[in-house]
């Protein structure tokens, strides 16, 4: 950590940005023009940790100056979406639903360029003049767009399926979440379903009748989410109808 946090700060000031480090918070408050932002490095450390590549860096301030540079007016409506993310943040997102002990459903938006992905304030969404739950609907529907644009897969494993999801899209574990994704996964796996979704750009799905199969995904889960650079839990999930709820959590050495 205290080899991004010197980069980090490298590349601030090379680039003219006034920092400071708040102690409190263990965030970076950086200016950029008129905006300012709280800034946590421990994504960005897990990444340089994993791979070795210090230039993720650079690409990581890259992204914070975008992010700067597109005002809340330049939200629009069809880049909103529900991701599942871990509740642990500190302060939390403004606009979530809890779904289990360890995740909550937030509301996020990706950038037009589509390099970053922000948590939604009521502030943006009164530029664009929507109430939460016109832009909850409208995140649940784009997410159906995401699901249907996506090419479902499966895996034989013994009698059951291990189905996944190749896409482009940035949070494919979010997927999970969409409304439609019965009709998508039920004729090639069945359902009701389990889940895993350790980190925001993996998930693994199977016929909740092979409920043993969990053993065998347990490890992968683990793994996935210990090596992430955006872990969200190694919880077990079954969605049946309308519901989607942790049923245990496979254990880390943490």
């Amino acid at each position: 950590m205290l080899e991004v946090r010197a980069e980090f700060e490298k590349e601030l000031t090379a680039r003219g940005l006034a920092f400071e480090f708040d102690a409190e918070s263990d965030r970076y408050r950086v200016q950029i023009e008129d905006f300012e932002m709280m800034v946590n490095l421990d994504n960005v450390a897990r990444d340089v940790e994993a791979n070795g590549d210090l230039q993720r860096v650079s690409r990581f301030v890259d992204a914070i100056i975008e992010t700067a540079q597109h005002p809340d007016d330049a939200i629009v409506a069809e880049n909103l979406y529900w991701s599942l993310e871990p509740n642990d943040y500190d302060p939390p997102a403004d606009i979530r639903v809890s779904l289990s002990k360890c995740v909550d459903r937030v509301l996020v938006h990706i950038s037009p360029g589509g390099r970053t992905i922000r948590w939604v304030t009521p502030e943006m969404l009164a530029k664009i003049e929507l109430s939460p739950d016109e832009a909850g609907a409208i995140a649940f529907a784009n997410l159906d767009r995401a699901l249907a644009a996506a090419t479902f897969e499966a895996q034989s494993v013994e009698e059951a399926k291990l189905g996944y999801f190749v896409t482009d899209f940035p949070f494919k574990a979010a997927l999970l979440l969409a409304p439609t994704l019965r009709e998508i996964v039920e004729p090639t796996i069945g359902w009701p379903l389990m889940a895993v979704a350790p980190d925001r750009d993996f998930l693994y799905l199977w016929a909740a009748q092979f409920d043993e199969l969990a053993g065998r995904v347990g490890p992968v889960a683990v793994r996935e989410f210990t090596n992430a650079s955006y872990p969200i839990s190694t919880e077990v999930w079954k969605i049946d109808e309308d519901k989607i709820k942790a049923i245990g959590a496979f254990p880390t050495d943490s």
